[in-house]
Protein backbone atom coordinates (compact mmCIF):
# COMPACT_ATOMS: atom_id res chain seq x y z
CA UNK A 1 0.00 0.00 0.00
CA UNK A 2 1.25 3.50 -0.81
CA UNK A 3 1.55 5.54 2.36
CA UNK A 4 1.88 9.31 2.38
CA UNK A 5 3.19 10.85 5.58
CA UNK A 6 2.32 14.27 6.98
CA UNK A 7 3.45 16.18 10.04
CA UNK A 8 1.61 15.60 13.27
CA UNK A 9 3.55 17.23 16.06
CA UNK A 10 5.91 20.13 16.75
CA UNK A 11 8.77 19.97 14.22
CA UNK A 12 11.44 20.51 16.87
CA UNK A 13 10.78 17.01 18.21
CA UNK A 14 12.40 14.36 16.07
CA UNK A 15 10.28 11.64 17.65
CA UNK A 16 7.05 13.01 16.21
CA UNK A 17 7.85 14.21 12.73
CA UNK A 18 7.01 13.39 9.15
CA UNK A 19 6.96 14.49 5.53
CA UNK A 20 4.86 17.60 5.00
CA UNK A 21 4.86 21.32 4.31
CA UNK A 22 3.89 22.09 7.89
CA UNK A 23 4.41 25.31 9.89
CA UNK A 24 8.06 26.15 10.37
CA UNK A 25 10.05 26.03 13.58
CA UNK A 26 13.43 27.22 14.74
CA UNK A 27 16.65 25.25 14.70
CA UNK A 28 16.89 22.01 16.54
CA UNK A 29 20.00 21.00 18.35
CA UNK A 30 20.88 20.02 21.79
CA UNK A 31 24.32 20.83 21.97
CA UNK A 32 26.91 23.37 21.79
CA UNK A 33 30.14 22.76 23.57
CA UNK A 34 31.66 26.15 22.86
CA UNK A 35 33.94 27.81 25.39
CA UNK A 36 32.05 30.59 27.13
CA UNK A 37 33.44 33.49 29.15
CA UNK A 38 31.76 36.29 31.03
CA UNK A 39 28.29 34.83 31.45
CA UNK A 40 25.61 36.77 33.30
CA UNK A 41 26.77 35.74 36.75
CA UNK A 42 29.93 34.12 38.15
CA UNK A 43 30.25 30.39 37.42
CA UNK A 44 26.99 30.34 35.46
CA UNK A 45 26.34 27.81 32.71
CA UNK A 46 25.71 28.65 29.07
CA UNK A 47 22.23 27.53 28.07
CA UNK A 48 23.39 25.82 24.90
CA UNK A 49 26.85 24.59 25.74
CA UNK A 50 26.54 23.44 29.31
CA UNK A 51 30.05 24.82 29.84
CA UNK A 52 30.61 26.59 33.14
CA UNK A 53 32.90 29.60 33.35
CA UNK A 54 33.60 32.60 35.54
CA UNK A 55 32.81 36.18 34.68
CA UNK A 56 35.43 38.08 32.69
CA UNK A 57 36.07 41.85 32.55
CA UNK A 58 33.94 43.77 30.12
CA UNK A 59 35.44 45.06 26.88
CA UNK A 60 36.70 48.63 26.69
CA UNK A 61 33.81 49.25 24.30
CA UNK A 62 31.26 48.21 26.91
CA UNK A 63 28.01 50.03 27.45
CA UNK A 64 26.95 51.47 30.79
CA UNK A 65 26.15 49.19 33.72
CA UNK A 66 22.45 50.00 33.26
CA UNK A 67 22.21 48.17 29.94
CA UNK A 68 20.08 45.06 29.56
CA UNK A 69 22.24 41.93 29.09
CA UNK A 70 22.05 39.93 25.86
CA UNK A 71 23.33 36.35 26.18
CA UNK A 72 24.82 34.49 23.21
CA UNK A 73 24.86 30.70 22.70
CA UNK A 74 25.60 28.55 19.65
CA UNK A 75 24.19 25.37 18.12
CA UNK A 76 27.40 23.57 17.23
CA UNK A 77 29.51 21.51 19.62
CA UNK A 78 33.22 22.03 20.14
CA UNK A 79 35.00 19.23 18.31
CA UNK A 80 31.94 18.44 16.20
CA UNK A 81 32.26 17.42 12.55
CA UNK A 82 29.80 18.86 10.05
CA UNK A 83 29.12 19.02 6.34
CA UNK A 84 30.44 21.85 4.19
CA UNK A 85 27.05 23.59 4.04
CA UNK A 86 26.59 23.96 7.79
CA UNK A 87 26.15 27.57 8.97
CA UNK A 88 27.38 28.58 12.41
CA UNK A 89 24.17 29.34 14.29
CA UNK A 90 24.03 31.75 17.24
CA UNK A 91 21.03 32.41 19.49
CA UNK A 92 20.26 35.50 21.59
CA UNK A 93 18.00 35.40 24.65
CA UNK A 94 17.18 39.08 24.09
CA UNK A 95 16.95 40.39 20.54
CA UNK A 96 19.83 42.74 19.64
CA UNK A 97 18.79 45.84 17.73
CA UNK A 98 22.25 46.37 16.26
CA UNK A 99 24.66 43.74 14.99
CA UNK A 100 27.49 46.11 14.09
CA UNK A 101 29.73 45.53 17.12
CA UNK A 102 28.94 41.81 17.09
CA UNK A 103 29.95 41.46 13.42
CA UNK A 104 33.07 43.61 13.79
CA UNK A 105 34.33 41.58 16.73
CA UNK A 106 33.86 38.23 14.96
CA UNK A 107 36.90 36.37 13.68
CA UNK A 108 36.57 33.07 11.81
CA UNK A 109 39.52 31.10 10.47
CA UNK A 110 39.70 28.04 8.24
CA UNK A 111 42.91 26.06 8.65
CA UNK A 112 44.31 29.10 10.50
CA UNK A 113 43.54 31.54 7.66
CA UNK A 114 40.97 34.28 8.20
CA UNK A 115 37.70 33.94 6.28
CA UNK A 116 35.68 36.85 4.88
CA UNK A 117 32.27 35.62 6.01
CA UNK A 118 29.22 37.42 7.38
CA UNK A 119 26.38 37.11 9.90
CA UNK A 120 22.73 37.21 8.86
CA UNK A 121 20.14 37.84 11.59
CA UNK A 122 16.69 36.28 11.37
CA UNK A 123 13.62 35.43 13.40
CA UNK A 124 13.67 32.24 15.45
CA UNK A 125 11.39 29.68 17.04
CA UNK A 126 14.17 28.15 19.12
CA UNK A 127 13.07 27.82 22.75
CA UNK A 128 14.49 30.59 24.89
CA UNK A 129 15.78 32.64 21.95
CA UNK A 130 14.45 35.99 20.77
CA UNK A 131 16.58 36.20 17.61
CA UNK A 132 19.18 34.09 15.86
CA UNK A 133 22.07 34.74 13.50
CA UNK A 134 23.78 32.49 10.95
CA UNK A 135 27.40 32.89 9.86
CA UNK A 136 28.69 31.59 6.54
CA UNK A 137 31.34 32.42 3.94
CA UNK A 138 30.45 33.39 0.37
CA UNK A 139 30.74 29.78 -0.81
CA UNK A 140 30.70 26.46 1.01
CA UNK A 141 33.33 25.59 3.60
CA UNK A 142 36.14 23.40 2.24
CA UNK A 143 36.08 19.71 3.09
CA UNK A 144 38.41 18.26 5.74
CA UNK A 145 38.96 21.69 7.29
CA UNK A 146 39.42 23.13 10.79
CA UNK A 147 37.10 26.06 11.56
CA UNK A 148 37.64 28.36 14.53
CA UNK A 149 35.23 31.06 15.72
CA UNK A 150 36.34 33.77 18.13
CA UNK A 151 33.48 35.93 19.41
CA UNK A 152 34.85 38.36 22.05
CA UNK A 153 31.66 40.39 22.43
CA UNK A 154 31.19 40.63 26.19
CA UNK A 155 30.37 44.24 27.06
CA UNK A 156 29.92 45.37 23.47
CA UNK A 157 26.77 47.20 22.41
CA UNK A 158 23.85 45.16 21.09
CA UNK A 159 21.92 48.36 20.38
CA UNK A 160 20.70 51.25 22.56
CA UNK A 161 20.29 50.06 26.15
CA UNK A 162 21.63 46.57 25.34
CA UNK A 163 25.02 44.88 25.72
CA UNK A 164 26.33 41.36 25.28
CA UNK A 165 27.08 39.62 28.56
CA UNK A 166 29.39 36.82 27.37
CA UNK A 167 32.11 35.91 24.88
CA UNK A 168 32.76 32.52 23.37
CA UNK A 169 34.93 30.48 21.02
CA UNK A 170 34.06 27.45 18.90
CA UNK A 171 36.20 24.85 17.14
CA UNK A 172 34.62 22.48 14.62
CA UNK A 173 35.72 20.55 11.54
CA UNK A 174 34.25 19.58 8.21
CA UNK A 175 34.40 16.06 6.86
CA UNK A 176 34.05 14.93 3.27
CA UNK A 177 32.65 17.53 0.85
CA UNK A 178 29.44 15.64 0.01
CA UNK A 179 26.77 17.03 -2.31
CA UNK A 180 23.53 15.48 -3.53
CA UNK A 181 21.45 16.81 -6.43
CA UNK A 182 17.88 15.61 -6.93
CA UNK A 183 16.53 15.91 -10.46
CA UNK A 184 12.73 16.03 -10.42
CA UNK A 185 12.57 15.53 -14.21
CA UNK A 186 13.96 11.99 -14.17
CA UNK A 187 13.55 11.29 -10.42
CA UNK A 188 17.22 10.55 -9.85
CA UNK A 189 19.51 11.63 -7.01
CA UNK A 190 23.18 12.05 -7.88
CA UNK A 191 25.61 11.96 -4.94
CA UNK A 192 29.25 13.05 -5.07
CA UNK A 193 31.77 13.08 -2.25
CA UNK A 194 35.16 14.82 -2.43
CA UNK A 195 34.55 15.18 -6.15
CA UNK A 196 33.97 11.47 -6.72
CA UNK A 197 30.69 9.98 -7.88
CA UNK A 198 29.12 7.86 -5.14
CA UNK A 199 26.03 6.86 -7.12
CA UNK A 200 22.84 7.77 -8.94
CA UNK A 201 19.66 6.60 -7.21
CA UNK A 202 15.94 6.51 -8.07
CA UNK A 203 13.65 8.58 -5.84
CA UNK A 204 10.02 9.57 -5.43
CA UNK A 205 9.26 13.18 -4.52
CA UNK A 206 6.16 15.11 -3.46
CA UNK A 207 2.85 14.54 -5.20
CA UNK A 208 1.16 17.53 -6.92
CA UNK A 209 -0.82 18.43 -3.79
CA UNK A 210 2.11 17.85 -1.36
CA UNK A 211 5.06 19.25 -3.25
CA UNK A 212 8.78 19.12 -2.50
CA UNK A 213 10.46 22.50 -1.99
CA UNK A 214 12.97 23.54 -4.65
CA UNK A 215 16.34 25.07 -3.91
CA UNK A 216 19.34 24.27 -1.71
CA UNK A 217 18.78 22.36 1.54
CA UNK A 218 21.14 21.21 4.27
CA UNK A 219 20.80 18.09 6.40
CA UNK A 220 19.64 19.25 9.84
CA UNK A 221 19.38 16.07 11.92
CA UNK A 222 19.41 12.30 11.56
CA UNK A 223 17.30 9.47 12.97
CA UNK A 224 17.87 5.73 12.61
CA UNK A 225 14.29 4.74 13.36
CA UNK A 226 11.57 7.28 14.15
CA UNK A 227 7.76 7.35 14.31
CA UNK A 228 5.80 9.43 11.82
CA UNK A 229 2.13 10.33 11.94
CA UNK A 230 -0.50 11.60 9.55
CA UNK A 231 -4.32 11.82 9.45
CA UNK A 232 -5.46 8.25 10.02
CA UNK A 233 -1.90 6.98 9.71
CA UNK A 234 0.90 6.08 12.06
CA UNK A 235 4.19 4.34 11.29
CA UNK A 236 6.34 3.75 14.38
CA UNK A 237 9.42 2.75 12.39
CA UNK A 238 10.47 5.00 9.51
CA UNK A 239 14.15 4.26 9.07
CA UNK A 240 17.36 5.96 7.93
CA UNK A 241 15.90 9.48 8.14
CA UNK A 242 17.81 12.68 7.36
CA UNK A 243 15.87 15.89 7.95
CA UNK A 244 15.97 18.73 5.40
CA UNK A 245 13.29 21.22 6.54
CA UNK A 246 11.52 22.24 9.74
CA UNK A 247 8.23 21.46 8.00
CA UNK A 248 9.17 17.79 7.75
CA UNK A 249 10.96 16.99 4.49
CA UNK A 250 13.40 14.12 4.87
CA UNK A 251 15.53 11.72 2.93
CA UNK A 252 14.29 8.36 4.21
CA UNK A 253 13.71 4.70 3.52
CA UNK A 254 10.29 4.03 1.93
CA UNK A 255 9.90 0.27 1.38
CA UNK A 256 6.16 0.79 0.80
CA UNK A 257 6.90 2.99 -2.24
CA UNK A 258 9.49 0.90 -4.12
CA UNK A 259 7.26 0.59 -7.19
CA UNK A 260 7.23 4.37 -7.70
CA UNK A 261 10.94 5.13 -7.20
CA UNK A 262 12.32 6.70 -10.36
CA UNK A 263 8.88 6.62 -12.01
CA UNK A 264 6.46 9.00 -10.33
CA UNK A 265 6.26 11.40 -7.39
CA UNK A 266 3.78 10.29 -4.76
CA UNK A 267 5.22 11.30 -1.38
CA UNK A 268 4.09 14.00 1.01
CA UNK A 269 7.14 16.09 0.17
CA UNK A 270 9.89 13.77 1.36
CA UNK A 271 12.53 12.16 -0.84
CA UNK A 272 11.66 8.46 -0.76
CA UNK A 273 14.55 6.00 -1.19
CA UNK A 274 14.91 2.25 -1.20
CA UNK A 275 15.96 0.81 2.17
CA UNK A 276 19.39 -0.16 0.82
CA UNK A 277 20.11 3.31 -0.59
CA UNK A 278 18.69 5.12 2.44
CA UNK A 279 20.96 3.11 4.74
CA UNK A 280 23.99 3.73 2.52
CA UNK A 281 23.41 7.49 2.40
CA UNK A 282 22.70 7.64 6.14
CA UNK A 283 26.18 6.22 6.73
CA UNK A 284 27.83 8.53 4.20
CA UNK A 285 26.16 11.87 4.86
CA UNK A 286 26.30 14.09 7.94
CA UNK A 287 24.54 17.11 9.41
CA UNK A 288 25.51 20.07 7.23
CA UNK A 289 25.77 18.18 3.93
CA UNK A 290 24.12 19.86 0.96
CA UNK A 291 21.12 18.47 -0.95
CA UNK A 292 19.96 20.54 -3.96
CA UNK A 293 16.56 20.42 -5.66
CA UNK A 294 16.97 22.65 -8.74
CA UNK A 295 13.65 21.77 -10.38
CA UNK A 296 11.33 20.38 -7.69
CA UNK A 297 7.67 21.28 -8.02
CA UNK A 298 7.21 23.13 -4.72
CA UNK A 299 7.86 26.64 -3.37
CA UNK A 300 11.41 27.92 -3.11
CA UNK A 301 13.44 26.98 -0.04
CA UNK A 302 13.97 30.01 2.19
CA UNK A 303 15.49 31.03 5.49
CA UNK A 304 13.11 29.82 8.18
CA UNK A 305 12.18 26.72 6.18
CA UNK A 306 15.39 25.05 7.36
CA UNK A 307 19.06 25.90 6.90
CA UNK A 308 18.15 27.80 3.75
CA UNK A 309 21.19 30.08 3.94
CA UNK A 310 22.59 29.16 0.52
CA UNK A 311 19.44 30.35 -1.24
CA UNK A 312 20.25 33.94 -0.22
CA UNK A 313 22.56 35.87 -2.55
CA UNK A 314 25.88 36.99 -1.11
CA UNK A 315 24.98 40.65 -1.68
CA UNK A 316 21.77 40.22 0.31
CA UNK A 317 23.55 38.17 2.98
CA UNK A 318 26.01 40.96 3.69
CA UNK A 319 23.19 43.37 4.60
CA UNK A 320 22.80 41.54 7.91
CA UNK A 321 19.15 40.58 7.54
CA UNK A 322 16.79 41.54 10.36
CA UNK A 323 19.28 43.97 11.91
CA UNK A 324 22.19 45.79 10.34
CA UNK A 325 25.80 44.77 10.82
CA UNK A 326 27.41 47.98 9.55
Amino acid sequence: MLRRIVLFAVPLLLLLSACTQAPQAGPTGSSAGSTVTGSASPSSTDSASGTSSSSAPASSASSSAATRPVHVSVLESDGGEYGVGMPIIAWFNVAPTSGAAFAKATTVTVNDKKVAGAWYFEQTSHAGAALEAHYRPQSYWPGHARIHLDLPVQGLSAGPGLSFDDSLTLDITTGRATFATVNAANLRMTVKSDGNLVGVYPVSLGAPDTRTMRGIKVIMEKGLDIPMRGPGYYDPHVQWTQRLTYGGEYLHSAPWNIANLGKRSTSNGCTNLSPTVAKQLYGLMRIGDVVSYPNANGPRMQLGSGYGDWNVSWDEWQTGGAIKTA
